[in-house]
C-alpha cells in the first residue's frame, strides 16, 4: 500500500509538471525555433544549437534546454552520419572522440552543480565573443589536423555538456586551419555525433533527462527535418555573405538577451 501511494503521488507530480511544460504554446514555439535554427544549420554547416538555445531558454529551464537540444542534435547527427563518415575517412577521429568524452563529462558536472544564472551569463558572453572572433577573421595558429580535432573535441565537449550547444568551438578551430567547406561540415557532423552520444549517457547517469523533455523533442522533429531541407536549398539561392552577417546580428541579440536573463537570476 505505501508503495502504491508513492507511485500514485509520483504520477500526479509528473502529470502536473508535464501539463505545465508540454503545452500548445511550448510545442509551437519550440518547433518554430528549431525550424529557424535548422535552416541556419543547413545553410552554414553549424549553428543549430547556437541559434536555438538562447530562444529555447525563454520557455524551458537551462537544464531542460540542454537536454532538449542534445536530443535534437542526436537526431540531426543520425540524418547526416553516413555521408559525413565517408567524407572524413582517414582523419584522426579517434582522438577527437576521446577528448570530446572528457569535455562532455566536465560540462555535465558544470551543468549539475553550477547555478543556471551563472551558466547563462557565461554563455551570453561566449556568444558575443565567438561572433566577434569570427567576424574579425582571427586564426588560432593551429597547423595539424590532429591538434585541431583534439582541441576542438575538448572545448566543444565542455560547451556541449553544460549548455547543449555544440558547434561554435569546433567551427572556430576548424576555420583556423582553413578546412575546406565539405570537410568542415562533415567533421562538425561527426563531432556532434560523438558529443551528443556522450552527453545522453552522462545526462542519464546524472538524472537530468525528463519524460516531458523527450516528448517535446519528438514534437519538434518535423520542424527540424523541414528546416534542414530548406537550409540545403538556400545554399544555391542566397548570397552566403549577407546571410552570414544576418546570422551574426541575430546571435549578438541572443547573446545580450541571455546575459540579461542571467543577471535577472542573480538580482531576483
Amino acid at each position: 500500500m505505501p508503495h502504491w501511494r508513492h507511485s500514485r503521488k509520483s504520477s500526479v507530480i509528473w502529470l502536473y509538471t508535464a501539463n505545465r511544460v508540454i503545452s500548445t504554446t511550448n510545442i509551437i514555439a519550440l518547433s518554430l525555433i528549431i525550424f529557424l535554427a535548422s535552416v541556419v544549420r543547413g545553410f552554414t554547416g553549424f549553428g543549430l544549437a547556437l541559434v536555438a538555445v538562447p530562444m529555447i531558454q525563454l520557455f524551458l529551464p537551462v537544464t531542460d534546454t540542454a537536454v532538449f537540444i542534445v536530443f535534437i542534435n542526436f537526431i540531426f547527427s543520425l540524418v547526416y552520419y553516413q555521408k559525413s563518415k565517408e567524407i572524413v575517412k582517414g582523419q584522426p577521429l579517434g582522438i577527437m572522440a576521446l577528448t570530446t568524452g572528457a569535455g562532455v563529462g566536465v560540462g555535465t558536472a558544470i551543468l549539475k552543480y553550477v547555478p543556471s544564472s551563472g551558466i547563462q551569463l557565461v554563455w551570453g558572453v561566449l556568444i558575443i565573443l565567438i561572433v566577434i572572433f569570427m567576424l574579425s577573421g582571427l586564426r588560432l595558429g593551429i597547423k595539424s589536423d590532429r591538434t585541431a580535432l583534439s582541441v576542438s573535441g575538448l572545448f566543444g565537449g565542455i560547451l556541449a555538456g553544460c549548455t547543449g550547444i555544440i558547434g561554435p568551438p569546433v567551427a572556430v578551430i576548424l576555420s583556423s586551419v582553413k578546412t575546406p567547406k565539405e570537410k568542415f561540415n562533415a567533421i562538425i557532423s561527426m563531432f556532434i555525433f560523438f558529443a551528443v552520444s556522450y552527453a545522453i549517457v552522462f545526462y542519464l547517469v546524472a538524472g537530468l533527462i525528463k519524460k516531458e523533455t523527450l516528448i517535446l523533442t519528438l514534437c519538434s522533429v518535423p520542424a527540424l527535418l523541414l528546416g534542414l531541407r530548406m537550409g540545403d536549398k538556400l545554399m544555391t539561392r542566397i548570397s552566403q555573405k549577407y546571410f552570414t552577417y544576418a546570422i551574426y546580428t541575430l546571435l549578438l541579440i541572443m547573446g545580450v538577451i541571455t546575459i540579461i536573463k542571467g543577471l535577472e537570476g542573480y538580482i531576483s
